[in-house]
């Protein structure tokens, strides 16, 4: 991950099956333990025989790394025999194979490091401006999208193939419990998309649940400070705070990690929960459109 970097389809970064949130953190202990030595990027590529980007992704959780290569860097840092048996460890776990990729086909490749990220998430707090983020939508919803957008429609084997995703992802979000605050734009609830009334209704099935909030941000409220577009703050498994701020585009992502973005995205997310309705509110808001 790189601040304000966009990933689209045709990049190559290697994102082979594994833990997204172990390789990231193995990447982020290589890194210290290359600091901590006084080396750089370029002569840890040099000695291990590979290019200073290399080193980069490796450091930044964005390719494979392979427990060889691991071995080398220790012994070009000079580290000691136990920390080196767990950091190889380490790197085998982080290869294991991700349970999203037997989905691969039906997502793009930038999408899945998100995946990754999502399936062992801490929390997720997110707003959506103009359609249901895919943690929330029903099957009718996803083919109903489907059917409305021309450009780029999907085959109907790989709607059902992206359905089957978006239920996967979603038992994996109640199974875990991943805290999940949401606002959804008033918009997104107007909108008729398929079956509206069975879709409000797992809405209001979904709100119901104690790892979820979900709030309505109303028309009547007047300008908010995410008049920009949607966005996801993820925060990672033992992080005090959000990690990086994903911005969703037509064809690739943006991924924020700065300190200074992912303030200000958690400041805005914080002050939409303050301006939308209340959970409660929302149930009632919700009930009166499913009516």
């Amino acid at each position: 991950m790189t601040s304000g970097r966009l990933f689209t389809m045709t990049d190559t970064d290697d994102l082979s099956p594994g833990s997204l949130v172990r390789r990231w953190r193995l990447g982020r202990q290589l890194r210290s333990l290359r600091e901590d030595a006084g080396k750089t990027m370029s002569q840890a590529a040099a000695y291990i025989g590979v290019k200073r980007p290399t080193i980069s992704r490796i450091e930044t959780g964005r390719q494979a790394i392979l427990p060889k290569n691991v071995k080398f860097l220790c012994q070009f840092y000079d580290v000691g025999a136990p920390e080196v048996d767990t950091l190889l460890r380490q790197a085998e776990e982080s290869n294991e194979r991700g349970w999203w990729l037997s989905y691969a086909d039906a997502i793009p490749d930038w999408f899945e490091m998100y995946v990754g990220f999502e399936a062992d998430a801490k929390q997720i707090s997110a707003y959506s401006a103009e359609r249901l983020p895919g943690l929330l939508q029903t099957p009718d919803y996803v083919r109903a999208v489907n059917e409305g957008t021309p450009l780029g429609k999907l085959r109907d084997t790989q709607v059902e193939k992206l359905i089957a995703f978006r239920q996967a992802r979603q038992a994996r979000l109640v199974e875990k419990r991943t805290p999940y605050r949401v606002v959804l734009n008033e918009a997104v609830v107007r909108r008729s998309i398929g079956d509206m009334r069975a879709q409000v209704r797992h809405l209001i099935e979904m709100s119901e649940r104690d790892h979820v909030t979900l709030q309505v941000l109303t028309f009547d409220s007047g300008p908010h400070p995410a008049m920009a577009g949607g966005f996801d703050l993820v925060t990672l498994p033992d992080e005090p705070s959000p990690n990086f701020v994903y911005v969703e585009q037509e064809n690739g992502a943006v991924y924020l990690e700065r300190p200074a973005d992912t303030a200000r995205y958690t400041a805005i997310a914080e002050a939409l929960a303050t301006q939308a309705l209340t959970p409660g509110k929302t149930r009632d808001f919700l009930a009166a459109c499913a009516q």
